[in-house]
């Protein structure tokens, strides 16, 4: 077993393996000892506090690169790596936790960190989905079901971390105690002129049920006081969600969200918030670790008790304790347990800038010069967003039309589709490449095509060609077909559904029982009938699209989604030497573009293309090139999800 560092004789008079045992309950008082062990104070504090400590100005070492072997970590290869999971604020410190034990870049071992949160994965550890947790505090559900099924597990705090509120900057209230807070929640206080602002509503953003952060809600602030009864549209599904609910909710400062302060404090850099200051102390690493701040609480290492002494798992929750480990969680951001000096995250500045000063969430009709969609914000997959994001609009020199409010925005010819989530479902609006025009989002379904875009409610489909003109409106009757195969268009379930091809419409698919060909049903705009084609002539009937000769193996070209196949195009070269993925891109005519490489296989780096502009997505940020000059024209800090 590899020698723990004499400081973890240390950290063992304030750490507690906290094996079998639960977190006290809100109104207990935390035991200072535990079988001989001691443990921090996580009860949340009272609502008045000693005087605020001074503000950390201590500047933090220059600590080493992760990856190096500088911090003493345990070394295993990927087959040996126990499987993590935690939450999704330490998704960053589990991916320098990897990438140093692995001897790997951070880019080489993203794939490796795809955190489930904080409650999922507790249930993921009890159901032997995961080997060690880094994670935040489980809510009761969790910890009914260990006791149930006689679990046990070690969980250790590894690090600190506060319960923060958030506000819009422009919020003038910069302070409320941990009691108004509470009376916000419970909706006693509901203007911010009983606060000292603004007259104005207050806007109570709450988080869904099983998240950590509603989890702490409950246990640090409201403490067994009924929580406000939230309005649906006043509940976000993720910590990214809630941030631009604060940021631009209703174009006004009026909301509050609540969240953990090294997320927050990694979107205020970015998202124009505010963090206020509980009981007249602000939030920051030197009021966490003291306690001065009154709302704290750990991330921990959780690992089941039955891991064995020499386990890499239990060799590397040991390392986290160690001087090593505490100091890589300083060096990533994060409050280490040990009196480390916290490094500030880089955090890249925005580049771009606003075609309107304010907050604009709707798409205003007017002459741009070509609109791209960009990734504004970071949330999950489960809210109708394919790349775990909300797009907004910018101009093709990077201002920003519309903030991101889009789960999804589709690109073809000279055609967006505009893609809002609802609980009943996504509604869609159609809109110019241009911005002269756009619909209402009155539509439940549509099938982009180079003709134009084919719009359907539950009654009809609107076929609008990309000046937004109207070719015609059709209904099931319209086209001699049943409401059951109008609603097959309606899905898109068929591959031969809804194209729209000069003056044919494609209807559905049938097999032909004489061969091995499909037919395809059609409407035929020309003459009002129905007719039928094979599948083969129906593609010869489709635009030829060219099959470029890729000048390297493994290479793939990225069309222009917008200005089609035609249009100057990426070429997209996937290399693996066994251990490490890179991808590299080129010009057309093969000039690299080293702005554009990506290393390691990430869940959400993506590039694309879209009217000469190239969007990279990365894990934390996302930027936007210019194809033809190479000039970075938009960039924006995301976030870290995992």
């Amino acid at each position: 077993m590899k020698k723990i560092l004499s400081f973890i004789l240390i950290l063992t008079l304030f750490l507690s393996l906290a094996s079998c045992s639960k977190p006290p309950a809100d109104d207990t008082e935390v035991p200072t000892e535990t079988g001989g062990e001691t443990t921090p104070d996580t009860s949340g504090g009272t609502d008045a506090t000693e005087d605020t400590a001074a503000p950390d100005t201590t500047p933090a070492p220059d600590y080493p690169e992760v990856g190096k072997g500088a911090y003493g970590a345990p070394h295993f290869t990927r087959d040996q790596l126990p499987r993590f999971d935690g939450s999704t604020a330490t998704a960053p410190l589990a991916a320098a936790v990897c990438a140093e034990i692995l001897g790997e870049s951070r880019d080489a071992v993203g794939e490796l960190i795809t955190f489930s949160r904080t409650t999922n994965s507790y249930y993921n550890l009890l159901n032997g989905q995961a080997d060690i947790l880094i994670a935040g505090e489980g809510n009761e559900e969790v910890y009914a079901e260990r006791e149930r099924r006689g679990f046990e597990w070690e969980q250790t705090p590894i690090a600190l971390d506060a319960f923060v509120f958030v506000v819009n900057e422009a919020n003038p209230v910069d302070s409320i105690t941990v009691e108004e807070a509470r009376k916000i929640y419970s909706g006693e206080i509901t203007n911010w002129s009983q606060l000292g602002g603004e007259d104005r509503e207050i806007v109570p953003l709450q988080r869904n049920p099983e998240a950590g952060s509603q989890s702490l809600m409950e246990k640090l602030v409201m403490r067994g006081t009924p929580m406000l009864e939230p309005k649906k549209e006043y509940i976000a599904v993720s910590m990214g969600e809630l941030m631009e609910f604060v940021r631009g909710y209703d174009k006004s400062p009026g909301a509050i969200g609540y969240s953990v302060y090294y997320y927050a404090e990694e979107m205020r850099a970015a998202q124009g918030l505010k963090l206020l200051s509980i009981d007249g102390v602000e939030p920051e690493p030197s009021t966490i670790r003291s306690g001065k701040y009154p709302l704290t609480n750990p991330y921990y290492a959780v690992i089941p008790a039955s891991c064995g002494e020499d386990s890499p798992t239990r060799l590397i929750r040991d390392w986290l304790l160690s001087e090593g480990g505490q100091k890589l969680a300083a060096a990533e951001g994060y409050v280490s347990v040990a009196d480390y000096p916290t490094s500030d995250r880089e955090t890249l500045p925005e580049v771009g800038g606003r075609y309107y000063p304010d907050y604009t969430a709707e798409l205003k009709p007017a002459d741009y010069g070509g609109l791209v969609p960009y990734a504004g914000l970071r949330l999950s997959d489960d809210w109708f967003a394919s790349t775990g994001c909300l797009y907004g609009l910018m101009t093709r020199d990077g201002r920003v039309v519309v903030d991101p409010v889009y789960s999804e925005v589709s690109v073809m010819g000279g055609v967006m589709v505009l893609t809002r989530g609802k609980e009943a479902g996504p509604r869609y609006a159609a809109a110019g490449l241009s911005g002269k025009w756009a619909t209402g989002y009155d539509y439940t379904g549509y099938r982009l095509s180079d003709t134009g875009v084919s719009l359907f409610t539950d009654k009809d489909v609107t076929l609008m060609y990309p000046d937004g003109s109207v070719a015609c409106r059709l209904t099931p009757e319209d086209m001699g077909i049943t409401r059951e195969t109008f609603e097959g268009m309606f899905g898109h379930e068929e591959v031969f559904t809804s194209q729209w091809i000069g003056d044919k419409l494609s209807v559905t698919e049938l097999f032909d029982e004489g061969g091995d060909d499909y037919l395809v049903q059609y409407y035929d705009l020309s003459s009002g009938k129905l007719e039928t084609m094979t599948s083969t002539q129906w593609y010869s009937s489709m635009p030829e699209y060219p099959s470029p000769t890729p000048p390297f193996e493994n290479t793939y070209a990225i069309f222009d989604a917008a200005r089609g196949y035609n249009a100057p195009y990426l070429w997209e070269r996937w290399d693996n030497d066994g251990s490490v993925s890179r991808r590299t891109y080129y010009r057309q005519d093969g000039t690299p573009i080293p702005e554009l490489t990506i290393t390691g296989i990430g869940e959400f780096r993506i590039v694309t293309l879209t009217d000469g502009i190239v969007e990279k997505l990365d894990l934390d940020r996302v930027e936007y090139y210019d194809l033809e000059t190479g000039k970075l024209i938009f960039r924006t800090y995301l976030g870290y999800v995992g």
